[in-house]
């Protein structure tokens, strides 16, 4: 039997194509690759935690949901700022986090992952499978 793939949003198929053959480390080919492949063929209706606040000094986390939704958020135990709830990966990376509320620094998700590597991203945390 055939598995057949969720079908991605046009802004994703774009980010993934545009990543692909200009990564600047092994861990960024890594987060796109395996990131693409849950969004296509691992649902997560019980989320799947990609960076948990407790695994970063700035406490920001990122959670998908389904297949290509994303919560991106930031706190700690007993304060919480209020989440963003985004319906693809490139809405998600494209967050700036000074915006939010989140650090007093003028930068996108995607930029505050690249400058660290992606140091922390998890990818065996999809809760349906724990």
């Amino acid at each position: 039997m055939e598995i057949k793939a969720n079908k991605l949003w046009p802004e994703d198929y774009e980010l993934f194509a545009s990543m692909e053959g200009h990564y600047t480390s092994e861990n960024e080919k890594t987060f796109f690759e395996k990131v693409r492949y849950k969004m296509e063929f691992e649902l997560a209706p019980s989320n799947d935690l990609l960076l948990s606040e407790i695994d970063n000094e700035e406490q920001i986390y990122l959670v998908r949901v389904d297949y290509d939704e994303f919560i991106v958020g930031h706190g700690t135990v007993g304060h919480y700022d209020e989440e963003c709830h985004v319906m693809n990966l490139s809405e998600a990376l494209n967050t700036n986090l000074k915006e939010r509320g989140y650090l007093d620094r003028d930068i996108t998700l995607l930029e505050w992952l690249h400058e660290r590597d992606y140091q922390g991203i998890k990818y065996n945390h999809n809760y349906a499978y724990m």
